[in-house]
């Protein structure tokens, strides 16, 4: 098994988690002006989808295999491969390449802000947290923001984006009932690699027959700026997905939710550095007030935590 296990945490223990997650604000902000590259290109949404999942989930079940942990197809195992699959790679993967050429990517990279604010609005709907109300707040914080990105008319360069980039706010409403339900349904004793490697394949076999029905499929004939867009997703899918799991188990979910912070801001930095995208003082204020909602959520989660722990 992968797991780091250790009767203390050794000083690499202590450190892995940040670096992983520093890891995976910088390349998962490099995925929005990938997807944009990619599917701009002429890739179709839901052939993007599925050659993200099946080309990260072929790398992660190598590394799985040759770790001793290939993926376990027991009924708990299948149940969370096909939740965690659908809610948190095949639909967002979808949703966010199909809005990908409509939006630029950084101001798209604000809907990573709300992943965390939307997951403790549903954990407090199904019981699983408290109501407080500091973490309402911050939740009237995040509805603010994306007001200030989506209705003046400035905010974006162009009037129809606003439509695009609520769309995309489905992403994050996908991502936060992964966040509610990957803890309850985890199976014990599942090495990293394994429940990545298995939920990243279960997404791709649902995405075949979606592909064909839609008639999206693509066979890499294109550029080869937009191939190599493709094979760049592949592998921060492959890295992401490995290492998300490894911070969850490490550090927690809550630890885990700071890194959407990381990943808008390099989302941002990766637009500017890729495509020369200055977003507008909307699009920063929107940020501003997106990241001031996250603060009081995870800041009075903490705090909840901590004194349950007490």
């Amino acid at each position: 098994m992968s797991d780091i296990t250790a009767s203390a945490p050794s000083i690499g223990t202590r450190i892995l988690p940040f670096a992983l997650l520093l890891l995976c604000g910088i390349i998962f902000g490099l995925l929005f002006s990938v997807n944009a590259i990619a599917v701009g290109g002429g890739v179709p949404p839901i052939a993007y989808a599925f050659w993200q999942c099946m080309g990260a989930g072929i790398v992660l079940l190598t590394y799985a295999v040759l770790r001793g942990n290939p993926p376990r197809f027991t009924l708990i195992h299948l149940r969370t491969y096909l939740m965690l699959g659908v809610l948190g790679m095949a639909a967002p993967s979808w949703l966010l390449g199909y809005v990908a050429p409509n939006v630029p990517p950084g101001p798209l990279t604000l809907v990573l802000i709300l992943s965390p604010l939307l997951t403790y609005v549903f954990s407090v709907l199904l019981r699983v947290d408290s109501f407080r109300w500091l973490s309402v707040l911050g939740i009237i914080f995040g509805i603010a923001g994306v007001a200030l990105a989506v209705l003046p008319d400035s905010a974006l360069p162009e009037k129809g984006m606003a439509g695009w980039l609520l769309l995309g706010l489905l992403a994050p409403v996908c991502f936060a009932a992964v966040n509610v339900l990957a803890g309850k349904y985890r199976p014990p004793a599942s090495a990293s690699e394994t429940l990545a490697s298995g939920l990243l394949l279960v997404s791709a076999l649902i995405l075949i027959p979606v592909m064909f029905l839609t008639d999206q499929v693509y066979a890499f004939r294109g550029p080869a700026e937009v191939n190599f867009a493709v094979l760049w997703a592949v592998l921060i899918n492959s890295v992401f997905w490995i290492s998300f799991f490894e911070i969850v188990r490490l550090a927690g979910p809550v630890f885990f939710a700071q890194f959407n912070f990381l990943a808008v801001l390099c989302g941002i930095g990766w637009a500017y550095f890729i495509f020369g995208q200055i977003p507008s003082i909307y699009i920063w204020g929107a940020a501003a007030l997106l990241f001031g909602g996250l603060a009081l959520v995870l800041g009075t989660s903490r705090r909840a935590a901590a004194k349950a722990a007490a």
